[in-house]
């Protein structure tokens, strides 16, 4: 699996420098930034992801309620989520989680694995629905 095309939906525009180029370095060709949950929604008109990276606390729409809405979406449901955020605790998380994202990472992260770890997600729920379908065709 390869990741190549990321958006990343990040208010603070250090964090998403750090992002851009800590992805890049990795080979992911597509790196597009925006800033707040309505931005997400207007890019996803013109950019399909293979990987949305999600902060959580963002203003006007949060992470969470930008979770909620892609996954009700028909043309967003299927795109992975992975919140990136500083809400570490488990309640956090396991809001996250129950909005339909793949994983939740942490900040502040480690610039030198943070593909990794998203490969590592993406690779961890391709498994999950290869199981599931084969549960199904059984």
């Amino acid at each position: 699996m390869k990741l190549t095309r990321v958006l990343v939906v990040e208010d603070d525009v250090d964090i998403q420098k750090v992002i851009r180029m800590s992805l890049k370095l990795r080979g992911v060709s597509d790196v597009v930034l925006v800033e707040t949950g309505a931005d997400c929604f207007e890019r996803l008109g013109s950019f399909t992801p293979d990987v949305i990276l999600l902060d959580v606390m963002m203003p006007h729409m949060d992470g969470y309620e930008t979770c909620r809405r892609l996954k009700q979406d028909a043309a967003t449901r299927e795109i992975p989520v992975v919140f990136l955020t500083a809400r570490v605790q488990k309640a956090d998380r396991e809001r996250g989680m129950k909005l339909g994202a793949l994983g939740y990472l942490t900040k502040p992260f480690d610039p030198m694995t943070l593909h990794d770890q998203i490969l590592a997600l993406l690779k961890e729920h391709s498994a999950k629905n290869k199981e599931k379908d084969g549960a199904a065709d059984a």
